[in-house]
């Protein structure tokens, strides 16, 4: 009976401390600074395979409301990237989805890039809220939008986060639309 009641001890302390731990977690605030990194690895099997691992360097990430976001492009030769907050339907899942993005082109003619000129940069490097504009928006809603630059590795944008604390933004890069990722707001 008396080591029940250590293992029963023992579980509910470690219940506690996890509770306490999730609890914790869930109410921070977060950093009110963030880089999020745009990363690239290649893998090549000939005559089988060109593996593609351009991506954000993390899935998800966790910013104060009011922060500063900085988008860095740490990928070499990849071409310029956007953060592009969209609406979860939207976002493409599946290759057919990813090579015909829709939002990808509404939103890459919203920042004036030329289709027909792929060196030419694009009339409006931001948007808000869809619409294009020359300054960083606040970030808080489908259709705020930045692109890094002309694609050299270590451009950088940096914009201001607005969303509600505890709102759950959702990420694409408009160029490259297998990039997607989470930005919670606390």
């Amino acid at each position: 009976m008396k080591r029940c009641k250590v293992i029963i001890g023992a579980a509910g302390l470690s219940l506690a401390v996890a509770m306490t731990g999730t609890t914790a977690v869930a109410g921070a605030a977060g950093p009110s600074r963030l880089t999020i990194k745009a990363v690239s690895t290649t893998k090549v099997k000939i005559n089988r395979y060109v593996q593609d691992g351009l991506r954000w360097d993390k899935d998800s990430y966790l910013i104060r409301s009011g922060g500063t976001l900085t988008v860095l492009n740490n990928a070499a030769d990849e071409g310029p990237h956007t953060f592009t907050v969209a609406k979860a339907t939207d976002l493409p899942r599946t290759p057919l989805q990813v090579f015909r993005c829709k939002i990808c082109e509404k939103l890459s003619i919203a920042h004036g890039v030329d289709p027909t000129n792929e060196e030419a940069p694009p009339k409006f490097p931001f948007l808000e809220n869809g619409v294009g504009q020359a300054t960083p928006p606040n970030v808080d809603r489908p259709g705020d939008s930045g692109i890094t630059g002309a694609g050299k590795k270590g451009e950088r944008i940096s914009m201001k986060v607005t969303a509600k604390r505890g709102s759950t933004l959702r990420f694409i890069c408009l160029i490259h639309p297998w990039m997607q990722a989470r930005l919670k707001v606390g």
